[in-house]
């Protein structure tokens, strides 16, 4: 499916026509979910796939998933559960790194790449043994730059739930795996007060 929607005629209504809501939902979330998928399973076409898998059990479940108490966080865990069916297909776990450990925002901003390289590496390492709340956001705020208000919208949880789960995830870090975190404010909207590089 790639960027394209999903365009089967059972799964459309009469005139042949993706309901608005189901088109307004894939083009708001898709980017992140790719994003997500992508440093989950280790590559961009992998992590494609397994989005453009979850839309179609979203699509052809659509008015059901309305009916539920929070539409956004059932589709992200339909999502979870399409990475997951991937790699067990696959015969292989998550990955947690390929192509996306070369991609994070603090490796884009390191002065010595290398280094941020090999602590990226072993962050990912890390986070990975997280419980899986606190894994997606600290991989979709701290590795993909994802602001607060977004991580929360595609969860589907408020922004005082990410700050919760981000002060938990670095706790855990910091006890189990000696991962310490230098963290200025949260991201918000704008680029002011973006997270520091990771660190050891």
């Amino acid at each position: 499916m790639s960027q394209d929607l999903p365009r089967h005629a059972t799964d459309a209504g009469p005139t042949g026509q993706l309901p608005l809501d189901f088109e307004a939902f894939h083009r708001m979330y898709r980017p992140i979910y790719v994003h997500w998928a992508e440093v989950r399973l280790g590559s961009r076409a992998d992590g494609e796939e397994a989005v453009d898998a979850a839309f179609e059990k979203l699509l052809k479940a659509w008015p059901a998933v309305l009916t539920k108490e929070n539409p956004t966080a059932y589709a992200w865990q339909v999502l979870r559960h399409a990475a997951i069916d991937l790699s067990r297909a696959r015969d292989r776990r998550p990955a947690l790194m390929g192509e996306a450990a070369f991609e994070t925002v603090a490796l884009r901003q390191a002065v010595d790449p290398i280094a941020q390289f090999e602590e990226s590496l072993s962050l990912y390492e890390a986070i990975g043994q997280l419980p899986p709340r606190q894994m997606d956001v600290m991989l979709l705020q701290f590795g993909q730059g994802f602001t607060v208000e977004e991580v929360a919208a595609a969860l589907g949880i408020t922004p005082a739930g990410v700050r919760s789960t981000v002060r938990h995830a670095r706790r855990r870090l910091e006890q189990a795996y000696g991962v310490r975190r230098r963290v200025g404010a949260p991201r918000s909207g704008s680029e002011e007060g973006r997270a520091d590089d990771l660190a050891h």
